[in-house]
């Protein structure tokens, strides 16, 4: 079900925490901006470089799809494998 749920609003959701944390930023308060960007790369560091190149995807191309998307991107392929 969660993946399923994923797979439909994952990506919206990211877009609309992106939009919302980037109008915070613009009003003087990037901490919550910040914290998502920085989360979005550690988890590409930990999971998403390895996803990335299971998928025959470029190191930018896999850093990208992971800095925009999070998990929703790399969970659904991996609980596909």
């Amino acid at each position: 079900m969660f993946l399923n749920l994923t797979k439909k609003f994952g990506k919206p959701i990211c877009v609309i925490l992106y939009a919302a944390f980037s109008f915070l930023a613009a009003k003087k308060k990037p901490l919550p901006l910040l914290i998502l960007f920085g989360l979005h790369a550690g988890e590409y560091a930990l999971i998403g470089r390895k996803v990335a190149a299971e998928q025959g995807l470029g190191i930018l191309e896999g850093l990208c799809q992971c800095l925009a998307f999070g998990f929703t991107w790399w969970l659904p392929i991996k609980k596909e494998s």
